[in-house]
C-alpha cells in the first residue's frame, strides 16, 4: 500500500468540500432554469466534478501510480481557471437581463475561453508527466494561460462597466450577484497569479507537486473560498422576490444589425407605422379598399370599401367602435 502524504490530504479536503459546491450549483441552476441556467451555473458544477475527479485520481495514485494517472491529476488540477472565468461571464448574463451589453461580446469571451480550455487540455495531456518527474508546462499551456489572464481582465472591466451602467436602477438580486463578483474576485486573482507563476517562471515552489503548502494556500483554498462566496450570493439572489428569470429568447444571440426582426410591433410602433405612411390608401381612387389605418376612425380599422362621405369626418355610428 502506498503512502498517504500531503497531496492526499489536500485531495481529501477537496473530496469533502466539492460535493456541497456541486449541490449548491445545481440548486441555483434549477432555480434559474435548466436550459437558460446552463449558460450561467453549469461552470461551477463542472469545476466541482473536475476537483472530485482529481481527488479520486490522487487516491488511485496511492497504490497504482502511473503516467496516465499523473496526467489525469494534472489535467484536473490545471484546467480549473476556465470554469471560474466562465462562471463570471454567466453571472454577467444573469445580471444584464435588459441586455445593456451586446450579447456578442459575452459570446466572444465564452468562445475564446473554450478555445483556451481546449489548448490547456491538449497541452497537459501531451506533456511528459511521469511518476517522480516535475511537470513542465509546454507552449500550448502557456498560450492557454495567457488567454485566461486576458479574459479575466476583460471580464472584470465588463463587470465594472455594467455596474456603473445599472448603478441607479439595480434590483436586489443584481446587487447580490455584483457582490458575488466583487468579493470573490480577489481570491481568484491570487489563484491566477499562482497559475501564471507556475506556467511562466521556473520558481520551484510554484511547480506542480513541488510545494504543497503553496499550492494549498494559493490555489486550493482560494478556489474553495471563491466558489463558496459566488454560490452563497447566487443562492441569495435567486431567492429574492425581484429575481428576473431569463427565458430562452433573452439568452439567444440576436443579430445586432436587426435586433427587432421577427418581433411583433408594440402599440406605439403600430401607430407610428400606420400614421403618416398609409400606402394602401389612395384618396384619388374612389371605391378602393382601405385596409390601412384611417385617422378618421380613432382606435378602429376600416376594412370596407372607402367611402368619401366619411373622409375627414367621424360618423356617430362608428365612434369608439370597430368596423370589421
Amino acid at each position: 500500500m502506498g503512502k498517504i502524504n500531503y497531496a492526499t490530504g489536500i485531495a481529501i479536503l477537496q473530496f469533502i468540500i466539492y460535493p456541497f459546491v456541486f449541490a449548491a450549483s445545481l440548486f441555483v441552476w434549477k432555480r434559474t432554469g435548466w436550459r437558460v441556467g446552463s449558460k450561467i451555473w453549469r461552470y461551477p458544477a463542472v469545476l466541482s466534478l473536475l476537483r472530485i475527479a482529481g481527488s479520486i485520481s490522487t487516491f488511485i495514485a496511492i497504490d497504482h501510480n502511473s503516467t496516465q494517472v499523473q496526467i489525469a491529476i494534472a489535467v484536473c488540477q490545471l484546467i480549473g481557471i476556465a470554469p471560474l472565468v466562465l462562471t463570471y461571464v454567466g453571472i454577467l448574463r444573469q445580471i444584464d437581463f435588459e441586455q445593456k451589453m451586446p450579447p456578442r461580446r459575452l459570446t466572444i469571451v465564452t468562445l475564446v475561453a473554450l478555445i483556451g480550455l481546449i489548448l490547456a487540455i491538449a497541452g497537459v495531456s501531451t506533456a511528459k508527466t511521469s511518476p517522480g518527474e516535475t511537470y513542465k508546462p509546454g507552449t500550448l499551456v502557456k498560450v492557454a494561460m495567457a488567454i485566461f489572464l486576458v479574459l479575466f481582465a476583460a471580464t472584470m472591466l465588463l463587470s465594472v462597466w455594467l455596474f456603473y451602467s445599472l448603478s441607479f436602477s439595480l434590483l436586489r438580486f443584481q446587487k447580490k450577484l455584483f457582490l458575488a463578483i466583487a468579493l470573490s474576485a480577489p481570491f481568484l486573482v491570487v489563484r491566477m497569479v499562482y497559475s501564471a507563476l507556475s506556467d511562466f517562471t521556473t520558481i520551484n515552489e510554484f511547480a506542480l507537486g513541488q510545494n504543497e503548502t503553496v499550492y494549498l494556500c494559493m490555489s486550493v483554498l482560494e478556489e474553495i473560498v471563491a466558489n463558496i462566496i459566488v454560490l452563497s450570493f447566487g443562492i441569495s439572489a435567486v431567492l429574492q422576490p425581484d429575481f428576473v428569470k431569463l427565458n430562452a429568447e433573452q439568452m439567444k444571440e440576436r443579430d445586432q444589425q436587426h435586433p427587432d426582426e421577427g418581433k411583433p410591433l408594440s402599440g406605439q410602433d403600430y401607430n407610428t407605422a400606420y400614421n403618416g405612411a398609409n400606402a394602401a390608401y389612395n384618396p384619388a381612387i374612389h371605391g378602393a379598399q382601405n385596409t390601412a389605418y384611417n385617422p378618421a376612425y380613432p382606435g378602429a380599422q376600416h376594412n370596407t370599401a372607402y367611402d368619401p362621405v366619411y373622409n375627414g369626418g367621424l360618423a356617430p355610428a362608428y365612434h369608439g367602435a370597430q368596423n370589421v
